[in-house]
């Protein structure tokens, strides 16, 4: 007798390819998210190069003191604000309850930046410039 060849593939072979799809799913997903996540704050980040620029001026027109120092609402991104030199960037619409805060520091002719952020943010999710 001859033995007939299968044609196709059978339901063990599918559910192997199922269940390895799944799982690059699993782990593919949340890399995806905080990728994504971080591209996002980087640009919110990155939108803040102008007002790092007049608070650097202002502060160079005060004398080398943040206290005081503001920015126009004009020129500001929308969700930010300025008080005494400190950057306050809402990313609530990246995600929930979260906020971006940038922080100069005077000291020998330069300024220096310090980035924090409040809410649910993790390390994965924060940019370059924020960790």
């Amino acid at each position: 007798m001859k033995k007939k060849m299968q044609k196709g593939f059978s339901l063990v072979e599918l559910m192997v390819v199922i269940a390895i799809i799944a799982i690059l799913a699993a782990v593919a997903i949340p890399m995806y998210s905080n990728y994504t996540t971080r591209a996002n704050l980087g640009t919110r980040l990155a939108q803040l190069g102008g007002v790092k620029a007049e608070i650097a001026e202002g502060i160079a027109n005060n004398n080398g003191s943040v206290t005081g120092v503001t920015v126009a609402a004009a020129n500001l991104p929308s969700g930010a604000t300025v008080a005494d030199g400190v950057i306050t960037q809402s990313t609530a619409d990246i995600v929930a309850g979260t906020a971006l805060t940038l922080t100069p520091t005077v000291g020998s002719g330069a300024i220096t930046w310090a980035c924090n952020h409040t809410g649910t943010l993790t390390s994965s999710q924060l940019p370059n410039g924020c960790q």
